[in-house]
Order: structure tokens, then C-alpha cells, then sequence
């Protein structure tokens, strides 16, 4: 049955072919400073205004057709024009999974791979983007469709992770290298404990995944940190630029982007020399210490520090090798340490970083401090300093970040 919704060809909604532009958003890594790369956006130029194609593409009363005849016709210019530039750019390329599925079903063809080998580019140029949509079909064989450009050269990313329906299950069974941060997820990570905890929790995931992180919409210098801190690779943004009509010089921010990084890297190494400044305190008072052969020897001993840790300790204990607890756990709340020797007992392996840090501690001979993380008890990001005590016990101090 033909759909009762599809509008005439003279439609005004349905913009004519010379009206249609590709613009050009720059997106940057952070390890080079430079652009690496363009998202490519569809526009409207008519009577010297420029108009986005969003509202287009998401009109549900214009035919799937003619949303792919647009489409097309503006995936080939973005590659013809991407084709002029000597430096390598890439070129990310936004592509519906119901499209993908559909057309490869119909046809058992790839119109983008096709363009590639019209104008014979690099497919290590192209980053083809799954972009966020309800996907009807089956995950299985829109996997393999995916897989075809995988071979054939390209980077697959999916687009804005955090959102309705780019779920774990189609990241998990796509595999991509790039994941890309929904800009709402950043925006209220400035602000909120719970959205940060779920940025961080993206950036794990790309680690374990070996994905990039691109963070996109960045528009402030603070969303810029931000994005840092959570480890993006990639970012883009009004910060830097909206999208544009025509390619930009690869250094055009890297002024601006070098001048920030050393903000923020000055700003992680006071943290951290705060931390330093921790262990060598410590370091004095521990050399004078009890040795440990009870837990009350354990209490003890934290007992004698508690008037000389920084200001944003909140928790201290002391564990075994083993990962059980021997001391109580004293904790900091309005300016006062309390004891719950409740916590005697308590085994800690189960924490994903307790035996690592053990063999490391006990590999380099210092202190070390964990990754950034929500505390359970009191939902405050927190970062866990561990050192030594010899004879196979262990300190561990909760620190506010």
C-alpha cells in the first residue's frame, strides 16, 4: 500500500536541487590542535539566506525518497569537495540505520562506496556515522551491513551516545572507533553529579572498547575543560566554528586550543601536587608509627593521622593484601571524624581497581591515586589515594575532588 503522506515533486517543502549546499562543521583532535576532520550538514541557500535541512529531513509527511534523493545529492558534493583538499582530512558522513538496512536489502549495494570509487578517495577519509534513530529491523544484519564498510576502508562512529535509541546492544554489536557524546549529556555534566558519572562512564567504555571519544557541541571555554577531563579526543563546536560553506585552514584554533590545554593542564598538576603534598605528610608520620598486628593497632594508627590530612580527605581505612579490611572506617563530616568499626571485615576485591593498584603499589614502591568516581555512600565524585604500610598492609584515603 502506497503511502497516503507522500507530497508532490512542486512540494515547497522539498527544496530544489540548486538551492542544496553541504556546509562544514570542523571537528578537532586534541592531541594535534589542528582540524582533523568535517561533519557534513545539509543547506538551503535561497534569495541569499541560509536555512538548515533539519526540518526537512525530519518532516514525516515527505517520502522516504525523496528524503535519500536530497541526501545523496549532498553526500556527493561534501565528497567531491573533500576530494580537493591535499592535507587528508575526513569527512564524517551521517547515515540513517533504516536507510543503510533498506537500501542494502533493495539494491545489495552501498551508494556512499560507490561515490568513493567514482572519485576514487580514501575510504580511511570517511567516517560513517550511525546516527541516532528508532531501528525496526534486525540488529544482526544491519551489524554485517555495517561491517561491508568496515572493510572496505571506513571508520564507523555512532552518533550521539546518551540519547533515545543509540542503545549499549547496537554499540556493542557495531564495534565503532569513534563514539560521539550527545552534547546534552556534556552540558548538564557541568552541573550535575549524575550526568558527569555518565560522561566518565562513556569514556571508560570507549577505553575498553578502543573507540575515540568526540564530544560535540562544545560552545564554552568550561565545556572545553570539561570534555577534557572526561578524556574526548575529538571535539567540535560553536566554540570553534558553526558549519561553514567552504573547508578551513587546519591550524585556524590551534592557537586558542594550545592556550586552553595549559590552563587545564596546569590546573590537573596543582590537583595532583596536592595529592604529592599528601604522601609526603603522610610519609613523615607513618615512619613513626605503631606497627600493625591488631585492628585496634590499625585504628590506631589512623587515629594519629586525623589531625594532620588535607581538608578534603573524608574516609580512611586500612586493608590487607587480601583485600579485607583490618581497621575501622573513619569518616569526615562537618569538620568531625567519627569511627564505624562495622567495617572490620569488609572485603574489597570486588572493586574493579583493588588488586591492580596492589601489584602497582607494591611494583613501584609509592602511592597511587585512582580515577575519578562516585562514592556510594555520600554520591560525591571522589578519587581514592592508596599507599603501602609495609608488612602487607595497605592505606586507603576517599578524597574529595
Amino acid at each position: 500500500m502506497r503511502r497516503a503522506h507522500t507530497v508532490q515533486v512542486n512540494d515547497s517543502r522539498i527544496p530544489p536541487k540548486q538551492e542544496v549546499r553541504p556546509f562544514f562543521q570542523p571537528i578537532l583532535s586534541l592531541q594535534s590542535q589542528e582540524i582533523i576532520g568535517y561533519e557534513t550538514l545539509g543547506r538551503r541557500v535561497r534569495q541569499g539566506h541560509v536555512e538548515s535541512l533539519g526540518p526537512f529531513f525530519k518532516d514525516p509527511d515527505i517520502s522516504e525518497e525523496d528524503h535519500l534523493s536530497i541526501d545523496r545529492y549532498l553526500r556527493e558534493l561534501a565528497i567531491e569537495r573533500i576530494t580537493t583538499v591535499e592535507d587528508e582530512s575526513a569527512l564524517f558522513i551521517n547515515l540513517k540505520p533504516s536507510w543503510i538496512y533498506q537500501t542494502y536489502k533493495r539494491t545489495g549495494m552501498l551508494p556512499t562506496i560507490e561515490l568513493l570509487r567514482k572519485y576514487r578517495i580514501n575510504p580511511a577519509r570517511i567516517v560513517i556515522e550511525v546516527t541516532e534513530e528508532e531501528f525496526a529491523g534486525k540488529l544482526q544484519e544491519l551489524t554485517r551491513i555495517v561491517e561491508i564498510y568496515r572493510e572496505f576502508g571506513c571508520t564507523i562512529a555512532i552518533d550521539d551516545v546518551g540519547s533515545g535509541f543509540s542503545n549499549f546492544d547496537r554499540i556493542a554489536s557495531l564495534q565503532p572507533k569513534i563514539l560521539k557524546i550527545d552534547l546534552n549529556i556534556l552540558k548538564k555534566s557541568v552541573i550535575h553529579a549524575g550526568y558527569k558519572a555518565l560522561m566518565q562512564s562513556f569514556s571508560i567504555l570507549a577505553a575498553q572498547m578502543g573507540a575515540s571519544l568526540l564530544v560535540e557541541g562544545v560552545e564554552t571555554k568550561q565545556e572545553l575543560h570539561s570534555a577534557l577531563q572526561v578524556g574526548a579526543r575529538y571535539v567540535q563546536g560553536y566554540l570553534f566554528s558553526k558549519a561553514e560553506p567552504e573547508l578551513q585552514k587546519k591550524d585556524a584554533f590551534k592557537a586558542m586550543l594550545k592556550e586552553e590545554m595549559n590552563i587545564f593542564g596546569q590546573s590537573e598538576f596543582q590537583r595532583y601536587s596536592r595529592i604529592l603534598t599528601i604522601h609526603q605528610s603522610l610519609d613523615a608520620l607513618l615512619r613513626g608509627s605503631v606497627r600493625i598486628s591488631t585492628p585496634e593497632d590499625a585504628d590506631s594508627m589512623i587515629e594519629n593521622m586525623l589531625n594532620s590530612v588535607s581538608d578534603n580527605c573524608m574516609r580512611i581505612y586500612i586493608c590487607l593484601g587480601d583485600g579485607y579490611q583490618i581497621s575501622s572506617n573513619y569518616s569526615r563530616k562537618d569538620e568531625a571524624w567519627s569511627k564505624d568499626d562495622s567495617y572490620r571485615g569488609a572485603n574489597w576485591t570486588w572493586r574493579p581497581y583493588f588488586i591492580s593498584n596492589i601489584l602497582m603499589m607494591n611494583l613501584q614502591d609509592q602511592g597511587i591515586l585512582s580515577q575519578a568516581y562516585t562514592d556510594l555512600d555520600t554520591s560525591h565524585q571522589i578519587q581514592t589515594y592508596s599507599c603501602a604500610l609495609g608488612d602487607g598492609y595497605y592505606l586507603f584515603l576517599d578524597l574529595i575532588i
